[in-house]
């Protein structure tokens, strides 16, 4: 799918703000101090597999190296950032704190532009 623009922002600049907010909860929900790799998740680690951090680690990680990605990159760490707040975070239907409001946010976008 080509960069498809939407008023003055693009699809992919969109995802990219939107990626904003689960990096910053992540890399204040995950304490780094301790870990012998710099939170940089290794899949064949068993430190890493077995963390208390691993699948937040293991995005932040992923998503530190997505400037300049495909919206398919980028839809994927959407996806990912969905699922691990929403695995994280579990409020009801009718809490309208921030990440329930960006979860609500993310999934319309998802439902709405992304194939």
């Amino acid at each position: 799918m080509a960069t498809q623009t939407n008023k003055t922002r693009t699809i992919t600049g969109y995802i990219s703000d939107l990626l904003e907010y689960p990096r910053w909860v992540f890399e204040r929900e995950v304490d780094f101090t301790n870990c012998r790799y710099g939170g940089h998740y290794d899949a064949r680690v068993r430190e890493c597999e077995n963390c208390q951090f691993g699948s937040a680690c293991r995005w932040l990680d992923s998503s530190r190296s997505l400037e300049g990605a495909t919206i398919e990159q980028l839809t994927d760490a959407l996806e990912a950032a969905i699922e691990q707040l929403r695995a994280t975070h579990r409020h009801k239907k009718t809490c309208y704190c921030k990440t329930c409001r960006w979860l609500r946010e993310a999934r319309h976008f998802k439902s709405s532009n992304v194939k």
